[in-house]
């Protein structure tokens, strides 16, 4: 008996490091998906940032007591708010990305979520791999839209995030248990007992009441011919 729950243990214990293995996979194989096809943009210097930093480094040479003319300054306050606009030009380049990139990654994950739904109570191994892999997907993805810095994308992706997750969660957890329940028995972390396994004993035990109810009506009618 002893070894038959030890053996128990480590085959759920295995089963358990598999399916946080799986996840990992999933994670991984969704994100390198998504980046090889939408890629980063690559940072890259911009020949026009880089001539306007040329541009203030000859106006300050000129001035090399550090006081500038009125002139000089309007110059330099001109070209830091063209180098300010460039920069922030890439800056969005590289929220929408994060944007988008997470949206892209929350609606793989739902899908993967979704899909640990089918036959998981068959194949429950596999089933709690992928769930582990929808949700280790779906926090990359609510990562990626806060750096982005958009509140308005960041709040709707995240109350949504929220929803997939409450609702998935009720489907494999609560609605799953209590159709699984009426028709199997837990015996322990190794597996369920099908209710069909007792279908033996329950004939039985109805054979034998209808025993014990003719052999009471035998009695019964026994007594009152004597009486």
């Amino acid at each position: 008996m002893a070894a038959d729950t030890t053996k128990e243990r480590q085959q759920y214990a295995l089963q358990t490091i598999f399916s946080f293995f799986l996840g990992l996979m999933v994670l991984a194989f969704i994100g390198i998906g998504v980046n090889t096809f939408y890629p980063q943009p690559e940072y890259r210097e911009n020949p026009e940032i880089r001539e306007l930093y040329r541009q203030q480094e000859q106006i300050w040479n000129k001035n090399r007591e550090g006081e500038l003319s009125p002139a000089d300054q309007a110059k330099v306050d001109e070209v830091q708010e063209r180098i300010d606009a460039l920069q922030a030009e890439e800056e969005d380049i590289r929220q929408i990305w994060s944007r988008n990139t997470s949206i892209v990654l929350i609606i793989f994950a739902t899908a993967v979520m979704g899909i640990s739904l089918v036959r998981s109570e068959q194949l429950r191994v596999i089933s709690n791999g992928l769930l582990l892999g929808g949700l280790f997907t779906m926090v990359y993805g609510v990562g990626w839209i806060i750096a982005s810095g958009e509140s308005i994308a960041r709040f709707g992706v995240i109350v949504f995030a929220l929803v997939v997750t409450m609702a998935l969660g009720y489907l494999k957890f609560v609605r799953g248990r209590e159709a699984v329940a009426p028709a199997a028995l837990v015996v322990g972390p190794g597996g369920e007992v099908d209710a069909a396994s007792f279908a033996p004993l329950v004939a039985r035990i109805e054979e034998l009441e209808k025993r014990t109810e003719a052999a009471a009506a035998a009695l019964g009618a026994s007594r009152e011919h004597e009486g």
